[in-house]
């Protein structure tokens, strides 16, 4: 055919056919030591491959824990940037729901640019609450594809009132729970939901999948600013699916339609495996336990389960005779003293030489064999139910949504996840300071349990800090200079009272110089690690 006639037709061609059959415009990208290839028939396509990895980084980071195991429902997939990544580089089952023709038509092609048709399964229909026929209104025709926003029925989602919709095509809508009834769709263990506004619909129409233990998480583009999605929120925290706040603060849109809205992840706490390191190699605990270790320990595991967490600056709390009073009467008695404890310099915890001012006693066998019979019967039954899954576990419930992101990471990594205790008894001495820091990174969870026999150093509390510039996270380790820093509280040194806080990249604390003569500043400082983080 002459590229500028048809056949007498007066028909006028730009090229001819054969050339045009002959353009499949597509970007490769290296990725992981992998390729990934889309096809990009216009602009907006372009740019959602520019930025495949930018674009959404929480999105990424989620994907990043699928393997060949993970069966991926990716509900709003456009053009399947997300779909063909958990499919070409995770080898993941994914089924891929987009109702736009347009979008579904390049998704497809996707599909087979990338050689994944065994893995991915595309439908064109609308997820939602209910199974009809009805009208998606698109926000715009994006010829060729890659527009978004749209919406199906009479719903109205994200207030775009800058768009108007140009043009109406039938879609049939669907529920994931009789998609999954029916056998057509696998029991998932992710999903993601990106449907501009109708998320909230999407889950309405999962319930009965949503508490399916196969199901490990969830990624959900949330608008704080609609008010079916703070339900959503507190839907899926009833079903035991937590997010974590700063994940969410990090990638939260500050400008722009979409200002404030953001990608949640959640993911069920229960599914995660939890192996703790055995104390016994470093320290010989009792068989039994006495009555009032057993009381001392339900006593305190009450305290935390009853105490309201304080999330700013960071999430912390905050217990007050956190032990019976009899049993820290004791505690304060037997306290380990300063002569048997050495510089926190010379443990090969910090650099050599560092904090002299700070003088410990670890929890370990070499310590404990300095103390004295009295001490012997108590300490090592403290240390057992101190370090005891069933204490931990306590606080790891209490402090669920902002551990279990950071939890499911781990375990979707290694399989299991492994902590242990890093328990020390603290004599801080004159000219003691540290610097705001949020703890090393292999750190989960902090105890500070402050033992003053009285109230005379109140003013030598544990003090709370923020950064002044409100975007800065450290990711674990550094301690910086107070100049840079915003005093928030500071949690008085008093008698019986635990200081405790999950370790985030904005947890930061520190202690200004003491400046008391003669002072002995005792704590015991526990820290929950874990094995998998360095």
């Amino acid at each position: 055919m002459d590229a500028s006639s048809s056949q007498g037709w007066g028909i006028k061609m730009e090229m001819a056919i054969e050339e045009y059959e002959n353009l499949r415009p597509a970007i490769w990208m290296d990725i992981q030591n992998k390729k990934l290839g889309y096809h990009v028939p216009n602009k907006t396509a372009v740019w959602r491959v520019e930025t495949l990895l930018t674009k959404e980084p929480a999105t990424i980071d989620w994907l990043n824990r699928l393997d060949s195991s993970s069966i991926l429902l990716d509900v709003g997939a456009n053009v399947g940037m997300y779909s063909i990544y958990a499919a070409a580089l995770k080898g993941s089952k994914v089924f891929a729901f987009e109702p736009e023709s347009q979008n579904f038509s390049i998704l497809v092609k996707n599909i087979f640019l990338n050689n994944v048709q065994k893995l991915v399964t595309p439908f064109c229909v609308s997820i939602t609450d209910s199974i009809r026929l009805d009208l998606l209104h698109l926000s715009d025709f994006t010829w060729d594809g890659g527009g978004s926003c749209h919406s199906f029925g009479d719903e109205v989602g994200f207030d775009l009132n800058f768009r108007k919709s140009p043009f109406s095509q039938g879609s049939s809508s669907y529920t994931i729970d009789k998609a999954i009834e029916e056998g057509v769709v696998e029991v998932p263990t992710h999903i993601k939901i990106d449907v501009d506004g109708f998320e909230h619909k999407v889950i309405y129409g999962a319930l009965n999948t949503l508490e399916n233990d196969k199901l490990k998480s969830l990624c959900i583009e949330i608008n704080p600013n609609l008010d079916e999605h703070l339900e959503l929120v507190n839907e899926l925290r009833s079903l035991n699916f937590f997010f974590d706040p700063q994940q969410v603060s990090k990638v939260m849109r500050k400008e722009g339609p979409f200002i404030g809205c953001a990608e949640f992840i959640f993911d069920r706490m229960e599914k995660i495996a939890i192996s703790f390191s055995s104390v016994k190699s470093k320290l010989n605990a009792p068989n039994f336990l006495s009555n009032e270790h057993e009381l001392a320990q339900k006593h305190a595991e009450f305290k935390i389960s009853n105490t309201e967490i304080i999330t700013a600056p960071f999430p912390y709390l905050v217990i007050d005779e956190v032990f019976p009073i009899e049993y820290y009467s004791k505690m304060t008695a037997l306290f380990p003293s300063i002569d048997s404890a050495i510089s926190l310099g010379e443990t090969g915890r910090v650099s050599f030489g560092a904090y002299k001012e700070r003088k410990v006693s670890l929890f370990e066998n070499e310590y404990f064999d300095k103390f004295t019979k009295e001490q012997l019967e108590f300490w090592p039954s403290f240390a057992k139910w101190f370090y005891s899954e069933s204490f931990i576990c306590s606080a790891l419930d209490k402090f669920k949504p902002w551990c279990v992101n950071r939890l499911s990471q781990i375990e979707a990594k290694h399989g299991d996840i492994k902590l242990g205790c890093d328990a020390l008894f603290v004599h801080d001495q004159n000219h003691y300071a540290i610097g705001p820091h949020t703890d090393a990174k292999h750190r989960l969870l902090t105890f500070l349990y402050y033992m003053p026999s009285d109230e005379s150093m109140k003013d030598l509390g544990t003090y709370l800090y923020q950064c002044i510039d409100p975007d800065f996270y450290c990711p674990g380790g550094p301690h910086y200079d107070f100049k840079n820093f915003q005093e928030v509280k500071r949690i008085d040194f008093l008698p019986n009272r635990l200081l405790s806080f999950v370790r985030t990249g904005k947890s930061f604390h520190g202690v200004p110089e003491i400046v008391h003569e003669n002072v002995d500043r005792k704590l015991i400082i526990n820290n929950i690690r874990l094995f998998d983080e360095s």
